[in-house]
């Protein structure tokens, strides 16, 4: 899909829906979910009438939260590696879809989300864009995508809030930052970023070094740095949700229809592929994903299995969906 820092919910790079063993430069590995910037939108106030679930006050004392760690993109540093990240990356995966409606109901549930995940005071711009492959990524600087896809892919708000929450916290806990600090330190030997242009130069000079050593990629993706934040990821999305008011399984219902397309996909073949992907993949194997969210569901008092938040503005979201669908 991409192919510098992409930290995403799916397993492409990091995304929820493409396949688990692309081998690309690891610099790829990096983005979870993640999208440089887009273009400036167009500001447009839309009446919604939505309203968010009861925040949950219990107590959430196995929440992760962020730690230290080596990391030379921190303040304007995150910001110019988000720019560089769209520039060397850019095209449709990151042009906006210039629907305001759209754009305002994400924004308005992934402010809300955002509120209560790890980072609360930090400012989120959520672009929605005109891609239609289920995906939803950030490089950091608070530039969180997700793709008309994905908005197709997901079937309540809950869901909605899971995939923005797994999002935000890839970049509250800085994992881009921290894992182009780690891979610029192993290639290039950069330590110390002063300007945008800096940064612009050290992503390009990282880039070219993946290119002349490829066995650097294979040894970024053997070390499973990637696996381990997208767990991280998922976990503190599990709480972040759960505090919200939301069904914490939010986040697994897009995840488990995966692995039954990849079940039905590897048929025979599925067991060998889930063990190639634990060791190998960007991403950690649904099953482990799944497995993960189930422990985590032991510390909380979790609402019925089934049950999510009636938002009569998310099924106005699917209508305005399936009446552009009919359009194009």
């Amino acid at each position: 899909m991409v192919s510098v820092l992409l930290l995403s919910v799916d397993g492409g790079t990091v995304s929820l829906m493409s396949a688990h063993l692309k081998v690309i430069p690891a610099i790829v590995v990096l983005l979870f979910s993640t999208f440089a910037f887009a273009a400036p939108q167009e500001v447009v106030v839309v009446k919604s009438d939505w309203t968010p679930p009861a925040a949950r006050t219990s107590k959430t004392v196995f929440a992760p939260k962020p730690l230290g760690g080596d990391n030379i993109f921190k303040g304007e540093a995150e910001v110019w590696l988000a720019d560089s990240i769209e520039l060397f990356e850019g095209g449709e995966w990151v042009k906006p879809l210039h629907n305001p409606a759209l754009s305002e109901y994400v924004t308005r549930v992934g402010n809300y989300v955002a509120a209560h995940s790890v980072a609360p005071a930090k400012h989120y711009e959520f672009i929605v864009t005109d891609v239609m492959t289920a995906d939803a990524m950030t490089a950091g600087g608070g530039r969180i995508y997700i793709s008309r896809g994905m908005l197709e892919e997901i079937q309540n708000e809950d869901e909605l809030a899971g995939v923005l929450a797994h999002e935000i916290a890839h970049d509250a806990f800085a994992h881009a930052g921290k894992a182009v600090t780690r891979q610029m330190f192993w290639l290039t030997g950069t330590r110390k970023v002063k300007t945008a242009n800096d940064v612009k130069m050290a992503l390009n000079n990282l880039l070219l070094e993946y290119e002349k050593k490829p066995l650097a990629t294979i040894a970024e993706v053997v070390l499973g740095f990637s696996r381990f934040d997208e767990l991280e990821a998922d976990r503190a999305a599990f709480y972040n949700t759960y505090k919200a008011g939301y069904n914490p399984r939010g986040l697994m219902g897009p995840l488990m229809r995966m692995l039954k397309q990849e079940k039905d996909e590897w048929k025979d073949d599925y067991l060998a592929v889930e063990l190639l992907t634990l060791l190998f993949g960007s991403h950690p194997p649904t099953e482990q994903r799944s497995l993960a969210f189930a422990w985590e569901s032991n510390f909380v008092k979790m609402p019925k299995k089934d049950s999510h938040y009636a938002s009569p503005a998310f099924d106005e979201m699917k209508s305005r969906l399936a009446a552009m669908s009919k359009k194009s």
